[in-house]
C-alpha cells in the first residue's frame, strides 16, 4: 500500500513537472501568431503610411502633398481601425457606413490637409497639424475604447499618455517584423519575397534616379520640377531618418492602442454632499451678478462712465484679459462641480446662473476688445482673442445642455463644434483679413493727411511708423492686399522713388516669403498668390 502512494506521488511530480514544458511552447507560439497578426494588420501600413508621409512632408510642410497627407492618415486610419480585431468597427468592416460618426473626423483630417495647402501662415499650419494628430487619435479611442462616456479631463489624459506610446513600443515593429517573417517562412508566402525584393530595389531605385539626373540636363530638370527641393543625393540620410521615426511612431500608437488601450474609470462618482458644491457656487455667482448687472447698464447702453485720466481704450485693454480669465475658469468650476457633486436642482440652478453671467463677462471682454481694435487696429492676437471668446460661447452652450440633460456627448460636441469653428477660421485665412482691415484704415489715414495738406515725405514717416507690422511681418498670406495698398501710395506720390530703402526691404522681404518655393511638390497656393502679385507690381 505504501509503495503504490510512493508511485503515485511521483507520477503527480512527473506530471507536474512535465506541464511547463509542455504548455510553454504553446505560450510562446501563441504569442508569436499573436505578433505576427498585429504586424500583418498594421505594420505594413504603417511601413506604407510612413513612406508616403516621408515623400509629402520631407523639407515640405506646406505644400501641395499635405493634401496627399491627410488623404494616406484617412486610409492609414480606416484601414488598421476596419482591420484589427480588437476594433469596434472590425465586426463591421464590410458595411462603409457602420461607423458613421467618425466620418465626421475624416472630414475635419482632409480640410486641414487641404488648408495647410492654401495657407502660408506658420502658426495656423502648426495648429492644423496638431489638429490633424488630435483628429486621429479621437478615431483610435472612437474605435478602441469606451470613449462615449469621457470627459474632458479623461480625454487630455488620453491623448497625453498616447503622446507618449512609442516610448514604450520603441523597437516592437522591428521585432514584430522578424516575427512575421518567420511565420511566413513556415507558411512557405511568396509575399515576403515580395517584400525583401521591395526593400532591396529601393535603395538602387535612388541611386539610379540620382545617376540618371545627372547623366542628362531634360531629365534633371524634369525630375527636379516634379520633386522640388526633395534632392536625393543631398538628403538621402535625413529622408530614411524622417522615414524611421514616422514608421516608429505610428506603429507604436498601434500597438499602444491594440495591447493596452486607454482604459479611464467613466463611471459616475457623484458623492460629495452637494450643499458645498451650493454654497461654493452660489457666493461666486452673487459676486458675477452684481458684476454682471454693472456690465449691462453701464458700456452695452453707452452709460459707461471712465474714472479720470482714462481712454476707452485704455479701459479696454485694462479689463479684458481678467474678464477672458474668470471666463474660462468659471467654464472649468461648472464642469467640475456638475461631475463632483451629488445630484441637486438647487445647484444645477446655481450652475446655470453662472453660465448665464459668463456670457455677460464674455459679451463684455469683445465689446471692451473691439473698443481696443478701433483705436489701434488688428493684430495676430487680438483675432485670436475674439475667435477665443466664440469658442468659450459654444463651450458654455453645450455645457449648459449637459446640466439638464447627462446622456448628452458633451465631448463629443466640444470635439466637433471647436474643431469645425478652428477649421472655418483656418480656411478664412486671418492674416489676409487682418493686413486688409489694417491697410484700409491706413488708406483713410492718408487721404486726411491729403486733406490736411501734409507734406508727402512726412506722409512716408508716418506711414512707415503706423503700418510696419503690416508690411513686413507676417506671412505670404498677407502679400497681394501689401502690394496692393504699395501701388495706391505710389498713384497719389508715396513711395515712388525706386531706391528708397523701406520699398526695397519691402521687395526683399514678400520675395524671400513668395519665390522660395519651386516645382509641383512644393506648391502653396498662398505663395503663388503672392507671388503673382509681386509680379504684377513689379510689371507695373
Amino acid at each position: 500500500m505504501g509503495n503504490e502512494q510512493k508511485q503515485e506521488n511521483l507520477n503527480n511530480q512527473n506530471i507536474q513537472e512535465q506541464e511547463p514544458k509542455q504548455m510553454m511552447p504553446y505560450v510562446d507560439n501563441q504569442d508569436m501568431k499573436e505578433r505576427a497578426t498585429r504586424f500583418g494588420t498594421g505594420g505594413f501600413a504603417a511601413i506604407i503610411y510612413a513612406v508616403v508621409t516621408t515623400i509629402c512632408l520631407y523639407k515640405n510642410a506646406y505644400g501641395i502633398m499635405t493634401v496627399l497627407f491627410a488623404a494616406a492618415t484617412i486610409g492609414f486610419l480606416y484601414y488598421v481601425c476596419s482591420h484589427a480585431p480588437q476594433s469596434k468597427a472590425y465586426d463591421n468592416r464590410e458595411d462603409k457606413t457602420s461607423n458613421p460618426h467618425t466620418m465626421i473626423y475624416y472630414i475635419g483630417i482632409l480640410l486641414l490637409g487641404v488648408s495647410i495647402f492654401l495657407t502660408g501662415d506658420r502658426f495656423l499650419i502648426a495648429c492644423n497639424y496638431i489638429g490633424i494628430y488630435l483628429l486621429s487619435m479621437t478615431v483610435f479611442f472612437t474605435c478602441f475604447c469606451d470613449a462615449e462616456k469621457w470627459g474632458v479631463g479623461k480625454y487630455i489624459r488620453a491623448v497625453i499618455g498616447t503622446v507618449f506610446s512609442p516610448l514604450g513600443y520603441l523597437f516592437r515593429g522591428f521585432s514584430d517584423c522578424y516575427v512575421y517573417v518567420r511565420q511566413r517562412e513556415k507558411k512557405k508566402s511568396k509575399a515576403i519575397y515580395v517584400l525583401v525584393g521591395v526593400l532591396i530595389a529601393l535603395p538602387f531605385l535612388v541611386l539610379m534616379l540620382i545617376v540618371l539626373s545627372e547623366a542628362d540636363a531634360i531629365f534633371k530638370y524634369i525630375v527636379d520640377r516634379s520633386i522640388g527641393n526633395l534632392q536625393l543625393s543631398g538628403n538621402l540620410a535625413g529622408f530614411v531618418m524622417m522615414l524611421v521615426a514616422v514608421f516608429v511612431i505610428v506603429y507604436g500608437i498601434f500597438c499602444k492602442m491594440v495591447i493596452q488601450p486607454p482604459k479611464i474609470d467613466c463611471e459616475e462618482k457623484r458623492m460629495v454632499e452637494p450643499m458645498i458644491g451650493i454654497t461654493f457656487c452660489g457666493l461666486l455667482t452673487a459676486l458675477y451678478a452684481v458684476f454682471a448687472i454693472i456690465q449691462i447698464l453701464s458700456p452695452f447702453l453707452g452709460k459707461q462712465m471712465l474714472p479720470a485720466g482714462y481712454s476707452y481704450s485704455e479701459y479696454a485693454r485694462q479689463g479684458f484679459f481678467q474678464l477672458l480669465f474668470v471666463a474660462a475658469v468659471n467654464l472649468v468650476i461648472v464642469l467640475v462641480c456638475n461631475r463632483a457633486f451629488a445630484e441637486s436642482r438647487v445647484l444645477r440652478t446655481i450652475l446655470t446662473i453662472m453660465c448665464g453671467c459668463t456670457y455677460v463677462m464674455i459679451g463684455s471682454s469683445a465689446v471692451r476688445m473691439l473698443m481696443y481694435i478701433r483705436a489701434y487696429h488688428l493684430t495676430y492676437l487680438r483675432v485670436l482673442v475674439l475667435f477665443g471668446l466664440l469658442v468659450l460661447v459654444v463651450l458654455f452652450t453645450g455645457t449648459i445642455i449637459y446640466l439638464y440633460k447627462n446622456t448628452f456627448p458633451l465631448m463629443k460636441y466640444m470635439i466637433v463644434a471647436c474643431g469645425g469653428l478652428y477649421i472655418a477660421f483656418a480656411l478664412s485665412h486671418p492674416d489676409t483679413y487682418i493686413a486688409r482691415y489694417n491697410l484700409a484704415c491706413a488708406r483713410a489715414d492718408v487721404q486726411t493727411w491729403m486733406a490736411e495738406d501734409v507734406d508727402t515725405d512726412d506722409m512716408e514717416i508716418r506711414l512707415i511708423d503706423l503700418m510696419q507690422y503690416d508690411l513686413q511681418a507676417g506671412s505670404a498670406d498677407r502679400t497681394p492686399a501689401v502690394f496692393e495698398f504699395l501701388e495706391w501710395a505710389q498713384a497719389r506720390g508715396i513711395w515712388t522713388d525706386e531706391n528708397d530703402d523701406e520699398a526695397q526691404s519691402l521687395l526683399t522681404y514678400h520675395s524671400n516669403l513668395c519665390t522660395s518655393r519651386r516645382g509641383i511638390r512644393t506648391f502653396n497656393v498662398s505663395t503663388y498668390r503672392g507671388k503673382t502679385a509681386l509680379e504684377n507690381y513689379l510689371e507695373n
